[in-house]
C-alpha cells in the first residue's frame, strides 16, 4: 500500500474531515487502477447533517445508469453486511458484478465500500479489495470522530448561546437593583455588599460573551495572575457552600523557594474553571469532608490537582465525564465541565480525572508557566 494508515490505537489522530475524505478519494482512485473497475463507491453516514455521505473513485463512472441507480438505492440491503469481507450482489444482468464489503455501522447506517465491476475477481483481487478496506475502514474510524466532535461543539455552541439570551435581562435587573441598594443602605457594609454585587454583576455581564468563545484563542485576555490569587477567587465566591456542608479545604502547595506561581492566563476564565472543579468537589463531598488543593511547579509549567472524599467517578470514563451534557448531578446541564475542558486546552494546558485507590475523585491540570 502507498500511504500507511493512521494511528487510532490509544490516542486518536486528529485530522480534519476535508483530509480525510482526501485520502478516501486518493485509495479509491489507486483501488480502480488495479481492478477491472466500472465504478466503486466509500458510502458512509453524515451524522453531523443526517445524511449519506458517498464518495466515488474519479475517471470511471461508465456503470449503466440503472445499475448505479439500483446501488445507490441501497434496496440491496436486508440484513447485516459482512465486516471487511466481500458479498456479491445479484445485479440480473450479464455484463457486469458488484460487491459489497461492510465497514461498519454508525446510528443503524451501514457504512460501506462498493464496487461495480467489469468482471468477476480473483480471490487475489480479493484479497487487494480486503487491504484497501481495511485502511478506508481506518479512514472513516477518523472521519466519523471528527464529525462526533463537530456536532458536541455545535450543540455546546448552542447552548452557550442560549444561556447569553437567558442571562443579560436577568443580569441587568440585579444590576439596577444592586445600585438602587447600594444608594438606599443605611450603614456602610450594606453599601459595600451592594457595590460589590454591582461590580460581580459587571463582572459577569463583560465576559460573558467571552465565554460563548472561550474555545477561541483570540478571544483569551492573557495577563499575569498569582496562581493563589485565582483560588483564592474562587474559594471565596463558593465559601457559602463549604461552609454549609462543613468542609475543610487543605492546600498543599509545592514549589521551589516558595515563590508566588505566575501564569500567563486570562484570569476570568481560568477562576471559571477552578470554581466549576470546587463545586464539583462540594456537591459530591459528604458533610464534614476535606477537598485537597494542591500545585507542584516544574521547569514546564504547575500540575494543579483538586480532590474530593465523594464517590469517585464510578463507571464513567474521563472522555463522558467531559462530554456536553453528559452530568452525573442532579438538574446539572453537563457544560462544566466541557467548558472547562475547553478553557484549559485553548491555554496550551491539559486536564484530566481519575478516581483515587482510598475513593474520591481527583482532577489534574496541567498549565504552562508563561513570562
Amino acid at each position: 500500500m502507498d500511504t500507511a494508515p493512521p494511528s487510532i490505537n490509544g490516542r486518536q489522530v486528529s485530522m480534519p474531515s476535508a483530509d480525510v475524505r482526501q485520502l478516501c478519494q486518493l485509495q479509491l482512485n489507486r483501488l480502480s487502477e488495479k481492478l477491472p473497475l466500472l465504478d466503486v463507491w466509500l458510502v458512509c453516514w453524515n451524522q453531523l447533517e443526517s445524511k449519506r455521505d458517498m464518495i466515488s473513485s474519479q475517471g470511471n463512472h461508465i456503470a449503466s445508469p440503472q445499475i448505479r441507480s439500483y446501488l445507490e438505492s441501497e434496496r440491496w440491503i436486508s440484513g447485516n453486511l459482512p465486516f471487511l469481507e466481500l458479498m456479491s450482489l445479484s445485479l440480473e444482468s450479464d455484463n457486469s458484478q458488484a460487491y459489497v464489503c461492510g465497514l461498519g455501522k454508525t446510528n443503524a447506517h451501514w457504512d460501506y465500500l462498493l464496487l461495480n465491476t467489469a468482471e468477476q475477481i480473483s480471490h487475489f483481487q480479493r484479497d487487494l479489495v480486503k487491504e484497501y478496506a481495511e485502511l478506508l475502514q481506518q479512514y472513516l474510524t477518523l472521519y466519523q470522530e471528527n464529525l462526533r466532535q463537530r456536532a458536541k461543539i455545535q450543540l455546546l455552541e448552542q447552548a452557550l448561546q442560549q444561556a447569553d439570551h437567558q442571562l443579560r435581562n436577568p443580569l441587568a435587573l440585579i444590576s439596577l437593583y444592586a445600585k438602587n441598594i447600594e444608594l438606599g443602605a443605611e450603614t456602610e457594609t450594606q453599601r459595600q455588599q451592594a457595590g460589590c454585587i454591582g461590580k460581580t454583576v459587571d463582572t459577569i455581564s463583560t465576559n460573558l460573551s467571552g465565554l460563548l468563545n472561550c474555545g477561541k484563542q483570540v478571544d483569551l485576555r492573557r495577563e499575569h495572575y498569582h496562581l493563589s490569587t485565582l483560588w483564592q477567587d474562587a474559594i471565596e465566591l463558593l465559601s457559602p457552600r463549604i461552609a454549609d456542608k462543613q468542609l475543610s479545604i487543605l492546600q498543599t502547595i509545592l514549589q521551589p523557594e516558595e515563590r508566588p506561581v505566575v501564569l500567563v492566563v486570562d484570569g476570568w476564565q481560568v477562576t471559571q474553571v477552578f470554581q466549576n472543579l470546587l463545586d464539583n468537589a462540594i456537591y459530591f463531598s459528604p458533610p464534614g469532608g476535606t477537598i485537597t488543593i494542591d500545585w507542584q511547579v516544574s521547569p514546564q509549567g504547575v500540575l494543579i490537582t483538586v480532590g474530593d472524599q465523594g464517590p469517585g467517578l464510578g463507571d464513567m470514563t474521563p472522555a463522558e465525564l467531559f462530554d456536553p451534557f453528559y452530568s452525573r448531578r442532579y438538574g446539572g446541564t453537563g457544560l462544566g465541565l466541557a467548558i472547562a475542558k475547553k478553557i484549559i486546552l485553548d491555554h496550551q494546558g491539559s486536564i484530566d480525572a481519575e478516581t483515587l485507590l482510598q475513593g474520591g475523585a481527583k482532577f489534574s491540570i496541567f498549565l504552562p508557566c508563561q513570562s
